[in-house]
């Protein structure tokens, strides 16, 4: 999609010197078409990312202000041009935008979530700036000790346009801020069984009640078999809020891990009859099913019961407990684009109100235990206060057609511009279809 009618931002420098990445996001993508989240995955150096072992600079990306890169506020989103197109988006790109952004804007942030105008074939990843929760499966370290202290880690989100309100949205956003906390433990006796793909997603066999994190719904059936089941809205497991710290863990009931799995009943041929602990969750075929009839895997196995006390004692209590954890948290939604690419008002306003839906899809995944706040911070590029501003009219509605809504015109690289649209917020928001 190419956007009309809102010039963002001039023509800017080059990027600087490259990484030792050897392959863009298209690229990498290419090369694992069926995958969707990429957190951890073990080959991310081959686009420069090292899991677990971060090795962006927050603090020399800060003194650098971001390089070739311009920032522009409107309302409650940050919007980042680079120089970059879809083709050559790489992972220096994405921390070049990360520092844009950290450079105009205070240390406010918990979270940044980066998305792209148009959609990639990338997926989405969770990349961790630090960690100081003990017993979740997750190393201590801090990667922000001389630069953006607040910062707990950054999501790539892909295309903004991509979250539409439907079952996407919370297989994506929900999975990746999730990322934070989990699925990385395991348990007693039992090594990597409850892990699935990249040690970093729970296993296929494991019953997560439909978790956002990955695992499946298991109903029982009888001789040891069980089904899948839809009837539960994707979400977070108990064990998930426990390890978000939002749960206490006298409140998590044992649940299902099936062992020596053995597929009675595939009605699709998923992955071709070979399903793995790696396997995506089956529920996610139902968002690719046209009548939304319930087609179960059915699997027989045994029966294994694992308990929170199995967790804890491998990888310790959670610390901070569930009366002490941080419940309030701060997100930052930043909208990267190429630097010659033009945005619509009414793409802008989409934006907006998805920022707002995917807020709300969060807190009411994690039962209202928790906040997140996403009200964008003032910095250098944004005057809110109208009197601040020069006389005149910076823009004017233009009617494309009747009942198309009204487009808003603004001289390119006008920070003054995009502050007189603000009040233009109470205009009708609607979704892009």
């Amino acid at each position: 999609m190419r956007f009309t009618l809102l010039t963002l931002i001039a023509a800017l420098a080059l990027p600087g010197a490259a990484s030792a990445a050897e392959l863009t996001l298209e690229e990498f993508g290419d090369l694992y078409p069926s995958q969707d989240c990429f957190t951890l995955h073990p080959e991310l150096d081959r686009i420069g990312m090292t899991p677990f072992e971060p090795e962006f600079d927050i603090a020399a990306h800060v003194e650098g202000r971001g390089g070739g890169y311009d920032v522009y506020d409107l309302g409650d989103i940050s919007f980042v041009a680079g120089p970059w197109d879809y083709q050559s988006l790489s992972y220096d790109h994405l921390t070049g935008s990360l520092s844009a952004f950290i450079a105009e804007h205070e240390d406010e942030y918990d979270f940044i979530s980066l998305f792209t105008s148009e959609h990639l074939n990338f997926g989405a990843l969770y990349s961790p700036q630090a960690n100081d929760t003990r017993g979740i499966g997750m190393p201590i370290f801090d990667n922000t000790n001389t630069g953006y202290r607040e910062l707990e880690g950054y999501l790539f989100m892909n295309g903004i346009f991509d979250y539409t309100g439907s079952q996407h949205d919370a297989l994506f956003f929900g999975q990746e801020v999730g990322h934070r906390w989990s699925s990385y433990v395991r348990r007693a006796g039992g090594g990597l069984d409850m892990l699935g793909r990249d040690e970093a997603h729970w296993s296929f066999w494991i019953d997560s009640d439909n978790s956002t994190m990955e695992g499946n719904n298991w109903e029982p059936l009888n001789n040891n078999r069980w089904r899948t089941n839809f009837d539960i809205p994707i979400g977070y497991s108990q064990l998930d809020l426990y390890l978000m710290g939002f749960l206490d863990p006298e409140e998590v009931d044992p649940w299902l891990l099936i062992g020596n799995p053995s597929v009675i009943s595939n009605p699709y041929d998923w992955a071709e009859g070979n399903i793995q602990p790696s396997t995506t969750p089956y529920y996610v075929i139902q968002q690719y099913v046209d009548n939304g009839d319930d087609y179960p895997i059915i699997v027989q196995g045994t029966e294994i019961t694992v308990e929170i006390e199995d967790v804890v004692q491998v990888n310790g209590a959670r610390i901070p407990d569930h009366t002490e954890a941080p419940r309030d948290f701060r997100m930052a939604f930043v909208i990267m684009h190429p630097e010659d690419e033009d945005m619509s008002f009414d793409d802008y306003l989409v934006i907006e109100d998805t920022r707002e839906e995917l807020v709300r899809l969060w807190e009411n995944m994690v039962e209202e235990r928790a906040t997140l706040t996403s009200v964008l911070g003032r910095s250098d590029n944004y005057v809110l206060d109208p009197s601040d501003l020069p006389e005149g009219v910076a823009w004017e509605p233009e009617i494309v057609e009747a009942g198309a809504g009204c487009q808003a015109s603004v001289a390119a690289g006008s920070a003054a511009g995009f502050a007189l649209m603000v009040p233009l917020l109470a205009l009708a928001r609607r979704r892009r279809s």
